[in-house]
C-alpha cells in the first residue's frame, strides 16, 4: 500500500504484509472454537456448541488466505528457502488445512450425533479435533515467532 502526497510534500511509503495480517485469524478462531467446545461439554447449552462450528468454519476459511499469503512471502521475502523452519511451517500449515476441512465435513456428516447428548463420543472426539488444531496453530505461532524474533 503506498501513499499519494500532495505536490511539494513527501509521506513514508507504507506497504502492508498481509501474512502478518491474516496470520492471527485462524489462530484466534481455533482458540475460541477449542473454548466453546469446552463449556459445551461442561455446561451443556446448545448455543457453546453452535459458537464452536461457527468458529470452526470461520478459522478454517481464514487458514485459505493466510497459507497464501504466507507461501507469496516465503517466496518473494525469503527466495523459497528449504531450511527446516519453512519446510515445518508448510507442512503444518496443510495438515491444519486438510484436518480443519475433514473435522467440519465429519461434523456436518454425522449432525445426528450431536443432537442433545453432550457427553457422547462424538463429542469428545470433536473435542479432540478441535485440540489437535489448537496445537497446530500453537506450533505455527512458536515457529513464525522463531524466525521473527530468533
Amino acid at each position: 500500500m503506498e501513499t499519494v502526497a500532495a505536490p511539494g510534500r513527501a509521506l513514508p511509503k507504507c506497504k502492508l504484509h498481509w501474512h502478518v495480517l491474516f496470520v492471527h485469524f485462524p489462530i484466534s478462531f481455533f482458540g475460541v472454537a477449542f473454548a466453546f467446545q469446552i463449556l459445551h461439554l461442561f455446561t451443556s447449552p446448545a448455543c457453546f456448541e453452535l459458537a464452536t462450528n461457527v468458529t470452526l468454519i470461520a478459522g478454517a476459511a481464514m487458514l485459505v488466505p493466510t497459507i497464501w499469503s504466507g507461501w507469496r512471502t516465503w517466496k518473494s521475502n525469503y527466495r523459497g528457502a528449504r531450511s527446516m523452519i519453512f519446510r515445518r511451517k508448510i507442512n503444518i500449515a496443510f495438515m491444519v488445512l486438510v484436518f480443519s476441512a475433514a473435522l467440519l465435513g465429519w461434523r456436518i456428516i454425522s449432525f445426528g450425533a450431536f443432537v442433545d447428548v453432550p457427553y457422547s463420543p462424538a463429542h469428545w472426539v470433536y473435542l479432540a479435533g478441535n485440540t489437535l488444531l489448537m496445537a497446530g496453530a500453537v506450533a505455527e505461532g512458536y515457529y513464525g515467532g522463531r524466525l521473527n524474533h530468533h
